[in-house]
């Protein structure tokens, strides 16, 4: 892996978001990989200061409005939650663009928000624009904050994914470093789209820091989704083994152990998910359940706006029907039953299985 992982490709990390990293994962890389991480970083730093020497005003002064939260296990349906909520006007949402170039994207947005470029997702399954609804946990991880994405570059953090996820659980200086960054880019969010607007964000991490969040962001509400979970663990291991591929600058653990890792940070996220949601008022907190969402989508998100007393937009229904033209639902795939980790994960997991037959929208 060392040898050719000079001309991996990169996410956008600053110069003091590779210094931190290399900080807690002092793994050896070639001297080529880190002679370019740290020019790249260097750049981007230098981009970084002239933003916030032009924009750092206007962003002190404005003042949020409580965001909704987009909550569940990775690959439990919230890419799809979050761009059908994101057809609301009312909402603003940190687009692929500003999450992966956070540094610069204020200075630049305009230009590349109008290129008509798009990709697929490393999973294969999403096409994503530079406008596209994204998790901020990128932005997070390319400024330096502590992420549990540094596992995709660094994949022996995969073990730590709930403690990076935390800020409760980081040290004082970088809890309060995740803070000022968080709200920064929510900021700078709202800024480029519009501060009337309700912040919309989705990120799995999100689900281990409900109650961190909330404090943070007063009045902040919060939208569970929950999925099959063998179907949920099949496309989750999948996702760390295409991240991997694409993004991992050191070995990665063979598949046994990335199960059994997976198996400990799902139970982990639920319990976490669970209490928290639980300690907040029933009004500020709704459950989507992934099937119900992908057959029928304008009454499964109608039932949120009910919940949380939401104004439903003019012209809902046909908003959403035009994105399914667009971009149709995925269908309904049979939980696979023949995979040697079957019975583990319906025994590792009762708990989620049990959360799942619970829920109700």
């Amino acid at each position: 892996m060392n040898g050719a992982s000079w001309s991996r490709p990169l996410l956008n990390l600053d110069l003091r978001a590779w210094r931190e990293l290399r900080r807690r994962h002092p793994w050896a890389l070639s001297r080529q990989l880190e002679l370019r991480c740290y020019f790249a970083g260097g750049m981007l730093s230098a981009l970084g200061a002239i933003q916030q020497a032009l924009y750092a005003r206007a962003l002190q002064e404005l003042e949020l409005r409580p965001p909704l939260f987009l909550v569940g296990h990775w690959r439990s349906g919230t890419t799809l939650l979050h761009e059908l909520l994101a057809l609301d006007s009312d909402f603003v949402t940190p687009s692929t663009y500003a999450c992966f170039n956070p540094h610069h994207f204020l200075l630049t947005r305009h230009a590349a928000l109008k290129s008509s470029r798009s990709a697929l997702r490393p999973t294969g399954d999403v096409e994503v624009r530079p406008d596209s609804p994204q998790e901020e946990e990128f932005a997070l991880l390319c400024l330096g904050a502590v992420s549990p994405y540094e596992a995709f570059l660094f994949p022996s953090a995969l073990s730590q994914v709930p403690r990076l996820s935390d800020p409760d659980r980081f040290e004082p200086a970088q809890a309060r470093r995740w803070d000022r960054t968080m709200t920064w880019i929510l900021k700078a969010t709202a800024y480029a789209g519009g501060a009337q607007r309700r912040l919309l964000l989705k990120s799995p991490s999100d689900a281990f820091r409900i109650a961190h969040l909330r404090r943070l962001f007063e009045g902040a509400r919060f939208v569970r989704i929950v999925r099959e979970p063998g179907a949920v663990f099949a496309s989750t291991l999948r996702l760390w083994e295409s991240m991997w591929r694409r993004y991992a600058l050191t070995t990665a653990p063979t598949r046994e152990v990335l199960i059994e890792e997976l198996l400990r940070i799902g139970l982990e996220l639920d319990i976490a998910m669970g209490e928290a949601l639980g300690r907040l008022p029933a009004r500020d907190v709704a459950t989507v359940r992934y099937e119900a969402l992908v057959s029928d989508p304008y009454r499964t998100i109608a039932a949120v706006y009910e919940q949380l007393s939401l104004k439903e937009p003019a012209g809902w229904r046909s908003r959403i029907e035009a994105y399914l033209l667009l971009h149709p639902a995925p269908a309904r795939s049979a939980t696979p039953s023949d995979q040697p980790w079957r019975a583990r994960v319906e025994n590792g997991w009762a708990l989620l299985y049990e959360r799942y037959r619970d829920s109700r929208t």
